[in-house]
């Protein structure tokens, strides 16, 4: 059985908890992603970049969400480019969440904006 000043103690770390998590709640994405579903290429760091390729569920301008059969390292930095792209960008791990089926959610984080996305190279 809790003490008086261990309850008071564990109150107040209750209460810290759920303002917080209330107050991650109000700092939602800036932007919306997309439900859009295009193929990416993604090289991890660690190793001479060779790309696997992934299909996203989301993406927005600063992100990207898509499914894997491995786990990454959180905050792993990692090199990502479209498949008709030449270019790599740089990107940030944010998660990486076990699925049902040995898969793996994999947040991207963009320390930029990419605004071109779906613009071909030679249309630029």
């Amino acid at each position: 059985m809790l003490s008086r000043l261990d309850a008071k103690k564990t109150e107040r770390l209750f209460c810290q908890c759920k303002e917080f998590k209330a107050q991650k709640a109000e700092e939602k994405r800036k932007e919306e992603r997309t439900k859009l579903e295009l193929e990416l290429e993604v090289a991890t760091l660690r190793e001479l970049p060779s790309y696997e390729t992934y299909s996203t569920e989301n993406t927005s301008r600063h992100g990207a969400r898509f499914v894997s059969g491995r786990r990454w390292q959180l905050h792993e930095q990692v090199l990502v480019r479209l498949p008709f792209k030449t270019e790599s960008k740089p990107a940030r791990i944010t998660y990486c969440d076990t699925l049902p089926a040995n898969a793996f959610a994999v947040g991207l984080q963009f320390p930029l904006a990419i605004d071109d996305w779906l613009v071909l190279d030679n249309d630029v």
